[in-house]
């Protein structure tokens, strides 16, 4: 009986780059492919919403990416993407530079958007176990890891009064320990490889990878061998 799979995710897991014959998620087998190049981790998570309130896939291929992205409701319906070089439209690839200046100026913040992936994470795992859907994450272009100095430093970038720095080193604290928290409720088994695994760090080490995007797509036995690894998963 064939699976039906849906894979979710930035531009590695999109692959606009690739021709549709070399794509890892036509290698595997993905019917459904709800990825968009650019897409923050909010997007990945409510697009993925969108689709099992509709749909009850059998396998559910999430790729997360970096925090340093965002995302935001256009007046007209559309969603906007945010990356730290662009802001547009991603139904009509208007550009918004205006909006990108005001997010990263008055919106963003590394810390939030952290736990948010965490509290994402968790929720998806949790509801996949209940609808007895097998999951599988693995990071794109995520760049946190979770050793106790980033994640120090995550902490660090929250809001709080820095005036009393016995107060802002308690404030730092707490955040960390509610990052260990969420961290510690992450299902390690269900990551590709194995817990926290970086499909763009694996790639980069294994293939000769000179530039990527804009045209530029990566090299067919990179995106062969990842699809190979996924399908070990399956």
């Amino acid at each position: 009986m064939t699976k039906l799979i849906c894979v979710s995710g930035d531009s590695f897991t999109q692959e606009y780059w690739q021709q549709p014959s070399d794509r890892w998620s036509n290698l595997i087998g993905a019917m459904d492919n709800i990825a968009m190049g650019g897409a923050g981790n909010e997007r990945i998570f409510y697009t993925t919403l969108e689709y099992l309130n509709k749909n009850n896939p059998d396998v559910l291929i999430v790729g997360w990416t970096s925090t340093a992205r965002g995302s935001l409701f256009h007046q007209d319906g559309g969603r906007l993407i945010i990356t730290p070089i662009r802001c547009f439209h991603e139904e009509t690839a208007k550009d918004y530079q205006n909006i990108l200046e005001f997010y990263y100026k008055n919106l963003h913040n590394n810390f939030v958007n952290f736990r948010n992936t965490l509290n994402y994470m968790i929720f998806l795992q949790n509801y996949c176990k209940n609808k007895s859907i097998k999951l599988l994450y693995f990071r794109s272009v995520m760049g946190e890891t979770l050793d106790d100095l980033s994640l120090e430093k995550i902490a660090s970038e929250a809001y709080m009064i820095r005036d009393d720095k016995n107060i802002e080193k308690m404030g730092i604290q707490y955040n960390l320990n509610l990052l260990k928290d969420l961290i510690s409720k992450l299902d390690k088994n269900i990551w590709v490889k194995e817990f926290w695994f970086s499909m763009m760090d694996y790639i980069w080490s294994n293939f000769d990878i000179k530039e990527y995007g804009d045209g530029k797509p990566l090299p067919k036995e990179a995106v062969k061998s990842w699809a190979e690894i996924i399908k070990t998963h399956l």
